[in-house]
C-alpha cells in the first residue's frame, strides 16, 4: 500500500489526495506496514493540497502512535483553514495517549516544537494535559513577557501546584503588565470552569486593585469569582466618578458573582434616578440576577430612558438572561406610554434567541400603542412578494440594509466567511435557495432552520437563562454562542437544565422595514453566490479588515509596532467591506466619528492573508492613492500594484492613509493569496 500511495503521489497532486482516501478509507492502516504507511502519510500531509493533508490527518489517527502524533502536528508548519484546524483537533485528541506518554518519556522533544505543543495540549482535554505540565514548566519563571503558551495552559489544565505559582508570580510582579493581566485572567477561568485554585494566599487579590488598568479589571473580576473582596470596597470602587468604563463593569461583574443581602442592599441605591445612567444600568443588572422581584420596576424605568434602540436591545438580552426576567418585567410595565424604541428593542430581544415569551411581546406592544406585528401571509402572496424582488429590488440598495446595526445581520451571518457565526454562512444562500425560501426564512426564521443552527436553551444553577449555537462541549465544559456572537463557556456542572430552542433569529425582525426596503434586501440575498458582484466564494479580495487610529505620538514612537503584523490589540477595530471588496469611506468615517482622537494625523488598515507557496505575491489596489504600504512590517512603494516575494504562510498588510484625504473606497485584491476573514 505504501509503495502504491508513494508511486500516486509522484504521478500528480490530483492523486495525492486519492491514495490518502485509500489508506483512511481501505485497510484501515493494515494494509503493509506501519513504518510504510507512516512514511507515505509523512509525504502526504506535507502536500500542497490542503484536502490532500486533511485526508492524511485522519488516516494518521488510525495508527495510534507517538510518530503519528508528531506527523500529524506538523501540519502546522503549512498554511492552516478551519477544516485542517479542525481535523487536526480531532486528530491529536485521538492521538492524545501515545503522544502524552511521549512527553512524559522524553521521546518528543519540545524544543523546536513550540507551536505544535500549544496546539496539542489546549485541544486534548484538560486532565490529559495536566499529566505533563508540571514537568514541562519545570523550575524556572514563566517569561515576563509571557511568550508561550503557558499562562493559557496552567489556566485551563494546572493543578492547584502550578496555577500557585503562576499565582505567585503575579503577585511578585514577575510579568509585565499586559502578560500579568493574562495571567489573572487564566487564575480566573480556572476557578469559574475547574473549581480550581491556587492553595493559599486568595485574600492578597487586593494588593492588585489598585495596579494599572489591564490588571487591575481581571483582578476585580477574579475577585468576584473568589468572593475573596468586601463588598463595600467594589461598591466604593463603582460610585466613584473617575472609575474607568472597563473596572465599573468588571465591579459590577463581581458584585453579582458574590451576591447575598448586603450587596443587594448596597446595589438598591445605585438604580435611582439620580445616578449616572451608566452606574445606574449596570447597577440594576447586577440586581436583577439577585433580587429580580425588586429590580424588574427598576429595569423598565431605566429601559424608558433609553433613546437609542440598539443600547435598549444590549438592556433587554441582559435582564432576560435572568430565569423568570420575561413574567416579572411584564407586570412591571405601565399600562401605557412605554416608549416606542425601548418597546421594539424589547420585542426583538423577547422573541430572538429561541426564546418564547408571549406575555412580554403582548405588554410591550401594549404598553407602548403598537400594532400587533405577527403578520400571516398566505402562499399566494409569498409567492407574488418573491417575483416583485426579481422585477423591483436593487441588490445594492439590499446591501446598505443588510449592514444596518439596528437589524444585526451581520453580527448574525457571514458572507465569504466575514461577518457573525451565530447563524449560517450566507455566501452561497441566492445561488442555492429559491427567492420565497428566502422571504419565509426572514418572516417566519422557527418555519425554515438549517440543521445545526437550532438554538440550546440553558438554565444554570446560579438563575440565569442562557441560549445560543452550540459551539462546543467536553466533559468539564459547554461552550454557546449568544445572539450577541460571543461565546459562554459554562462549565457542565452549572448546568441545571438544558432544552432546544427554536431559531435565534428573531420574528419581526424586518416589520420596521418600509416594503421597498424588504424587496431591496430579499434581491441582495438572492444574489449572493451567482457570478456578478455579490460573489465572495473566492478569498483573493480582503473582506475583513482592522482599523486604528494613529496620533503623533503612536507615529514618533510606536509605528514599528503598528505596521509590524500583530493586529489584535485592543486599539484595533474590526470593519468589514461590502461583497465585492469595497471598503467604502463612509466606512471609515464612521470609526473616526465613533473615537474623536486630539491630534489625529493617521487611519491604519491592516489585513491578514496566506500564501500557499513560496515566491512572487502580486497585490492590486483599487482607489488608494496616497497610501503607505507595509507587509509584514516591511515598507514597500507603489500606489496600484505591489510584487513583493513572500515565504509561504500567514502574512499581515497594512496601510496608512491622511484622515483628511480618504479615498471614496479602498479594494485589494489578489491571485497570489487567500485574504483571511479573522
Amino acid at each position: 500500500m505504501s509503495k502504491f500511495l508513494n508511486r500516486l503521489h509522484s504521478t500528480a497532486q490530483t492523486f495525492t489526495f486519492v491514495g490518502a482516501l485509500l489508506l483512511f478509507a481501505g485497510g484501515r492502516a493494515q494494509t503493509g506496514s506501519r513504518e510504510g504507511n507512516l512514511e507515505a502519510l509523512g509525504t502526504l500531509v506535507r502536500d500542497d493540497s490542503p484536502r490532500v493533508r486533511l485526508e492524511a490527518l485522519r488516516a494518521l489517527a488510525k495508527i495510534p502512535s507517538a510518530k503519528s502524533a508528531e506527523l500529524a502536528l506538523s501540519v502546522l508548519d503549512k498554511p492552516m483553514d478551519p477544516f485542517l484546524d479542525y481535523a487536526l483537533w480531532l486528530t491529536i485528541n485521538d492521538l492524545a495517549d501515545p503522544w502524552i506518554a511521549a512527553i512524559k518519556s522524553g521521546e518528543w522533544k519540545v524544543a523546536g516544537h513550540e507551536k505544535q505543543l500549544e496546539f496539542g495540549l489546549k485541544a486534548i482535554e484538560s486532565a490529559k494535559a495536566s499529566l505533563v505540565l508540571g514537568q514541562l514548566l519545570g523550575d524556572q519563571p514563566l517569561p515576563q513577557d509571557g511568550r508561550g503558551p503557558w499562562i493559557e495552559l496552567i489556566g485551563r489544565a494546572g493543578s492547584p501546584k502550578e496555577l500557585q505559582r503562576l499565582y505567585d508570580q503575579v503577585l511578585g510582579r514577575g510579568f509585565d503588565n499586559p502578560t500579568a493581566a493574562r495571567a489573572v485572567a487564566a487564575l480566573n477561568e480556572a476557578s469559574r470552569l475547574r473549581q480550581a485554585r491556587p492553595s493559599s494566599g486568595l485574600e492578597q487579590i487586593d494588593r492588585l486593585l489598585d495596579s494599572p488598568e489591564q490588571i487591575r479589571a481581571e483582578a476585580v473580576r477574579l475577585a468576584g469569582t473568589w468572593k475573596s473582596a468586601p463588598p463595600s470596597m467594589l461598591i466604593a470602587m463603582a460610585r466613584a466618578a473617575a472609575t474607568p468604563a472597563r473596572i465599573r463593569q468588571a465591579v459590577f461583574e463581581s458584585l453579582r458573582e458574590i451576591g447575598g443581602s448586603q450587596v443587594v442592599e448596597s446595589l438598591l441605591p445605585l438604580c435611582g434616578a439620580e445616578n449616572p445612567f451608566e452606574i445606574r444600568r449596570q447597577a440594576v443588572l447586577a440586581l436583577a440576577a439577585l433580587d429580580l422581584n425588586r429590580a424588574a420596576p427598576l429595569a423598565v424605568a431605566v429601559a424608558a430612558a433609553i433613546t437609542d434602540e440598539n443600547d435598549a436591545l444590549e438592556l433587554w438580552r441582559s435582564a432576560l438572561a435572568v430565569k423568570g426576567a420575561a413574567a416579572a418585567l411584564s407586570r412591571s410595565l405601565p399600562a401605557s406610554g412605554f416608549p416606542v424604541p425601548a418597546a421594539r428593542a424589547g420585542l426583538r430581544a423577547a422573541r430572538e434567541g429561541g426564546r418564547n415569551e408571549p406575555e412580554l411581546v403582548l405588554a410591550l406592544t401594549r404598553s407602548a400603542g403598537l400594532e400587533d406585528a405577527d403578520l400571516t401571509l398566505t402562499p399566494a402572496e409569498i409567492q407574488q412578494m418573491a417575483a416583485s424582488v426579481a422585477t423591483q429590488g436593487d441588490p445594492a440598495r439590499g446591501e446598505k440594509i443588510f449592514r444596518r446595526p439596528e437589524l444585526g445581520c451581520v453580527s448574525c451571518h457571514a458572507i465569504g466567511g466575514v461577518g457573525g457565526k451565530v447563524g449560517p454562512d450566507l455566501t452561497s444562500i441566492g445561488a442555492s435557495a429559491p427567492v420565497d425560501y428566502l422571504l419565509e426564512s426572514l418572516f417566519y426564521p422557527n418555519r425554515k432552520i438549517k440543521e445545526g443552527y437550532h438554538a440550546v436553551v440553558l438554565e444554570t444553577q446560579d438563575g440565569q437563562e442562557l441560549s445560543g449555537i452550540l459551539v462546543r462541549e467536553n466533559n468539564e465544559q459547554i461552550v454557546i454562542r449568544d445572539v450577541s456572537n460571543k461565546e459562554i463557556a459554562l462549565p457542565k456542572n452549572n448546568v441545571k437544565n438544558r432544552a432546544m430552542g427554536g431559531s435565534l433569529m428573531p420574528s419581526g425582525l424586518i416589520d420596521n422595514l418600509a416594503g421597498q426596503e424588504r424587496v431591496d434586501l430579499f434581491r441582495f440575498l438572492s444574489e449572493l453566490g451567482k457570478p456578478g458582484p455579490f460573489d465572495a466564494s473566492k478569498g483573493n479580495v480582503a473582506r475583513f479588515w482592522k482599523v486604528r487610529l494613529g496620533t503623533h505620538e503612536v507615529e514618533q514612537f510606536g509605528l514599528d509596532q503598528v505596521v509590524g503584523g500583530d493586529l489584535n490589540g485592543g486599539e484595533w477595530q474590526p470593519v468589514y467591506s461590502l461583497v465585492d471588496g469595497r471598503l467604502t469611506r463612509d466606512a471609515l468615517q464612521t470609526i473616526l466619528t465613533q473615537n474623536k482622537y486630539a491630534g489625529l494625523v493617521a487611519i491604519f488598515l491592516g489585513a491578514r492573508f496566506q500564501v500557499a507557496n513560496s515566491g512572487l505575491a502580486r497585490f492590486k489596489f483599487s482607489d488608494a492613492p496616497g497610501a503607505a504600504v507595509w507587509i509584514d512590517g516591511q515598507p514597500l512603494g507603489g500606489n496600484s500594484e505591489v510584487n513583493t516575494r513572500l515565504t509561504a504562510g500567514t502574512h499581515t498588510l497594512v496601510l496608512r492613509f491622511d484622515p483628511k484625504k480618504l479615498p471614496e473606497q479602498v479594494r485589494i485584491e489578489s491571485a497570489d493569496a487567500t485574504f483571511l476573514a479573522d
